[in-house]
């Protein structure tokens, strides 16, 4: 089920729907353009806490999946632990697709934190 994710990831990608990285992914959130943000599992708890904080007060939801290096992979880099949907319907996919993936819930939105 989490290559559907990513090949929906991809999708995203080509069609130009995604701000790869921490810092285009938090300019992306700022600008009010981003949709839905990925962090990793594995990434730091900074990178977390900057996205947390670049969130707060936004209805944008985040969500923690997979890691960094399939990611990554993914989107033709080494590694990404946090990239910004900025596309409506491929943010709703991709939510659900993880949420269906997923016995728990994994999803934060900006203006709390779980």
């Amino acid at each position: 089920m989490s290559n559907r994710i990513y090949s929906f990831i991809g999708l995203a990608r080509k069609a130009g729907a995604v701000a790869m990285g921490e810092a285009l992914a938090e300019q992306a959130v700022k600008r009010k353009k981003a949709c839905l943000v990925l962090v990793t599992l594995d990434a730091s708890d900074n990178t977390v806490k900057k996205i947390e904080t670049a969130l707060y007060g936004s209805d944008i939801p985040m969500i923690r999946f997979g890691n960094k290096e399939d990611l990554g992979h993914i989107l033709g880099k080494s590694a990404f632990s946090v990239i910004a949907i900025t596309d409506k319907g491929f943010s709703e996919r991709i939510k659900t697709l993880i949420e269906q993936n997923s016995n728990n819930d994994n999803t934060a939105h900006g203006g709390g934190f779980n």
